[in-house]
């Protein structure tokens, strides 16, 4: 009778785990198809001062400004980042100069790159966690709060002129299970 009883706990166990695993394999696929779509901004402040951060907004609209002509006739996420990689130095130099406009004594870097954001709950759209491809902006030392969007399709312009308040971390449950896939896939990958 014990033995029946174990062999029927094993087999709930195993059905809950075969469960569990198809179910994150299904959260995977979606949040890729999705980052497939996409192409984020990232842009890191140099540090949390009151300044550094203003600073960080200001590069931010400057970045928007000559992004958004060159994507205005972009059909995918390979054309975008063609684009932007072509454009990246026209990018870098405007930035730039924001910081020297605003007197800030550091530099910044910008790159294309793949690396995973949290979920993000916008007024409109929300983004489950996953690795995704984006035009990352460092300011100086780059230790400070962050700001994202995506830069296409062209979503960043409303987010950016929205109150910051308003742009809060709610989630699903379905995206909290893509945040915590997306967190163990970065420790396993040591990112």
């Amino acid at each position: 009778m014990m033995r029946v009883k174990c062999r029927s706990i094993e087999l709930a166990l195993a059905l809950c785990m075969a469960f569990l695993f198809a179910y994150a394999a299904w959260v995977s696929l979606r949040q890729q198809t999705l980052a497939d779509g996409l192409l984020r901004l990232h842009v890191i402040a140099n540090s949390d001062s009151v300044q550094d951060q203003q600073v960080k907004l200001l590069v931010r609209d400057r970045v928007l400004e000559v992004t958004e002509p060159l994507l205005a006739e972009a059909d995918d996420q390979d054309e975008v980042r063609r684009i932007l990689s072509e454009h990246l130095q026209q990018i870098t130099d405007a930035a730039q100069q924001v910081l020297t406009d605003q007197g800030m004594p550091y530099q910044l870097s910008a790159q294309m790159a793949t690396e995973y954001y949290p979920t993000r709950k916008y007024d409109t759209f929300s983004l489950p966690a996953g690795q995704y491809t984006g035009l990352k902006i460092r300011l100086g030392a780059a230790s400070g709060h962050n700001w994202w969007c995506v830069v296409f399709p062209p979503l960043c312009t409303d987010a950016a002129q929205a109150p910051q308040d308003k742009l809060c971390e709610q989630t699903t449950f379905r995206f909290k299970t893509a945040d915590l896939i997306g967190q163990a896939r970065a420790w396993l990958r040591g990112l």
